[in-house]
């Protein structure tokens, strides 16, 4: 029994020296790629034990009887991991089930609340020293815990005390809450198609019809076999290691030279192939350069186009400024794309 202020004290300690047990262990959640899991916890004051123990007094007849003592939120992107999440959590810890709550299921038409899951937990008996204190875990979406502060900061925790006339706006916003929620969702899954998709295209070489964008620029770069070939007889000047690059940042590029589809992008690797092998060669050949980044082919393959192109030096100084900011900078890589473009034009004539 936990009566005396130092009794509660004492109960309070043990559950502070829980906490980071607690923590630890829900940090080893493992989450799909592109989700987020991030852990909170807080542990109730002397004063805020004391308040609810008054506040219910017919629920609460002994300190013990609070399962809330010490807090935790796991927070993820996407309402689908908040399952996820939760059956490992169930794996971790034991789980009172007749205490914990799936509230999402308790949304009626006139809630305007933004519920969540919650459960009751306890270390495994196995674990000894603590096992017999049991916490909550709440397992929230990102904007379900965002609904959390907000209606926490203010003080509004059912419907009725929230004043009639402010009471629909409660409702539309936690509706547009909940249906953005589910947006979100939406377009993850509707992404995760699309990256398959494209990683087929790739795959069949059915790349007409594929437009460049983050996720298809990605894979053409690590799958198309023509611009792998590129990029390893360069890397081969120096015996150079491959090492993983960010073709998304030349997105402004791409579009600025008219390659817009996947096949524009293979056109250009078949018509600009040896230039660039000569662009490259000149740099990287008897070079110390032990690495190169797998995004340097197209940067052989776009100076190429822009050599032999019609491109004025208005252009190309506008080409460099996609990427640069230092006007010295713009100017020598302009004045050496327009050298090389007088060479290769006395070439072609000869």
């Amino acid at each position: 029994m936990y009566e005396t202020d130092a009794e509660i004290q004492e109960l309070r300690n043990r559950y502070a020296q829980l906490e980071g047990l607690v923590e630890k262990r829900l940090q080893q959640i493992e989450m799909p790629e592109q989700s987020l899991i991030h852990i909170t916890h807080r542990l109730k004051t002397m004063e805020s034990i004391k308040e609810k123990m008054a506040r219910k007094p017919d629920q609460y007849q002994n300190v013990s009887d609070l399962r809330d003592i010490l807090g935790f939120r796991v927070i993820s992107y996407f309402a689908g991991d908040v399952d996820i999440a939760a059956e490992q959590i169930t794996k971790i810890f034991r789980v009172d089930w007749k205490r914990s709550k799936d509230k999402r299921k308790l949304i009626d038409a006139k809630s305007f609340g933004y519920l969540s899951l919650h459960y009751i937990c306890a270390l495994p008996e196995e674990d000894g020293e603590f096992s017999d204190l049991w916490f909550e875990i709440q397992i929230k979406t990102i904007l379900q815990h965002c609904w959390a502060q907000i209606e926490h900061d203010l003080g509004y925790k059912t419907d009725i005390e929230v004043p009639r006339d402010i009471r629909r706006s409660f409702s539309k916003a936690a509706c547009l809450l909940e249906t953005t929620d589910s947006l979100f969702a939406d377009i993850r899954n509707k992404l995760k198609e699309y990256e398959d998709k494209v990683k087929a295209d790739i795959k069949n070489n059915s790349l007409d019809e594929v437009y460049f964008d983050r996720i298809s620029f990605i894979e053409f770069t690590n799958q198309n076999a023509e611009y792998q070939k590129l990029l390893q007889d360069m890397a081969a000047f120096s015996n150079a290691r491959i090492t993983e690059g960010h073709p998304e940042n030349l997105l402004l590029q791409i579009d600025f030279l008219g390659i817009h589809t996947l096949e524009d992008m293979l056109k250009l690797i078949e018509e600009q192939r040896d230039l660039a092998m000569e662009l490259a060669r000149r740099t990287l050949e008897n070079s110390e350069l032990d690495e190169i980044s797998s995004t340097a082919a197209y940067y052989y393959l776009f100076r190429a186009k822009l050599i032999s192109g019609a491109f004025s030096r208005e252009r190309i100084r506008e080409f460099f400024s996609l990427t640069m900011r230092k006007e010295k900078m713009i100017e020598a890589n302009t004045d050496k794309i327009m050298r090389e473009k007088a060479n290769f034009t006395e070439k072609q004539k000869a």
